[in-house]
């Protein structure tokens, strides 16, 4: 038996089933998940007043254009890390490292309640 004949099998074979004995129990169904109007994703970064625009990007093409002064840059978007997501990843990192010492945690999204 391949690898994938599994894959096949049951592509081949859809009356099979269907012909299963209708004696056994079907799965219970799962808890239902909290409605998604309860949660608002709180974002990482947060964007700048464009009043402070011109120092950050004055600075920041400073900086990138280094030995290259014939260099031109564009600055699409100048944001500023979110301290609420910041203070939230940190404390659900601390706990989880304080339950796995050797491991390393990505924080992929933050949500609160509305």
């Amino acid at each position: 038996m391949g690898f994938f004949d599994w894959l096949r099998r049951k592509n081949d074979e859809p009356s099979a089933a269907s012909s299963a004995p209708a004696s056994a129990p079907a799965p219970a169904p799962a808890a239902p998940a909290a409605p998604k109007e309860e949660w608002e994703p709180v974002p990482a970064f947060l964007p700048v007043d464009a009043s402070e625009h011109r120092p950050v990007v004055v600075a920041a093409t400073a900086i990138a254009a280094g030995d290259r002064p014939d260099s031109q840059m564009v600055v699409r978007r100048v944001s500023v890390v979110n301290p609420e997501h910041r203070l939230v990843s940190c404390i659900a990192s601390s706990i989880a490292a304080g339950a796995l010492e050797n491991s390393q945690f990505v924080v992929k999204g933050v949500y609160k309640k509305k």
